[in-house]
């Protein structure tokens, strides 16, 4: 078995042949065969599902592929774990209100598929109407700021770019959104109940 340091010699070996500028990036293939299973370690120990690290590291991957040409040939272990640390940090973005309000309808044993599909539809139309209700009774400032950052999955820095605000403002903005967010999603009435 190759230990941290001989796969990374052998990755970078030919990409750093030369003098900085004529520095070129690995192949795509060889970052992905001598790199995968770091990947996959790295995606766990970031907290993602077991369900999810599979996906989540192929993700990496096709971002990778993507930004291999940008990579300056120094330090791809780096390269690799920001990559990763981002796209774990907004699979939880994304999710973690998918799981609030749910985008899982309970799967009736004994129902037709059909059926199924239908309860899921009449379910997924409940909880987006409970999710319009809920942001409509945000202010807007709060509304967007949560909006932009928990569902479009943009950075602090990059929503105080796009409103001119300071950063602390968006964060101050969007840990007072949440707060309200949980505070009227615990109000609603249960989805889903037949009282």
């Amino acid at each position: 078995m190759l230990t941290w340091e001989s796969r990374q010699a052998a990755t970078l070996a030919a990409a750093q042949a030369g003098p900085a500028e004529d520095r070129v990036a690995p192949s795509f293939e060889t970052v992905y065969r001598t790199w995968y299973s770091h990947v996959a370690r790295w995606v766990r120990a970031r907290g993602a599902n077991d369900a999810d690290v599979e996906d989540l590291t192929q993700e990496v991957f096709i971002i990778v592929r993507r930004k291999l040409g940008q990579f300056d040939g120094r330090n791809l272990p780096g390269f690799l774990f920001r990559i990763t640390e981002r796209t774990v940090r907004d699979h939880r973005r994304s999710s973690w209100i998918k799981n609030l309000l749910g985008n899982r309808a309970a799967l009736l044993p004994g129902l037709p598929a059909h059926e199924v599909d239908t309860l899921e539809a009449i379910e997924m139309r409940e909880r987006r109407r409970a999710l319009d209700a809920v942001l409509a009774k945000m202010s807007e400032k709060r509304r967007t700021t949560f909006i932009l950052f928990e569902v479009e999955g943009y950075s602090g820095e990059e929503i105080a770019r796009i409103e001119s605000l300071p950063v602390d403002t968006v964060w101050t903005r969007l840990h007072h959104a949440r707060k309200d967010f949980m505070r009227l999603v615990a109000e609603l009435p249960s989805l889903g109940s037949d009282a």
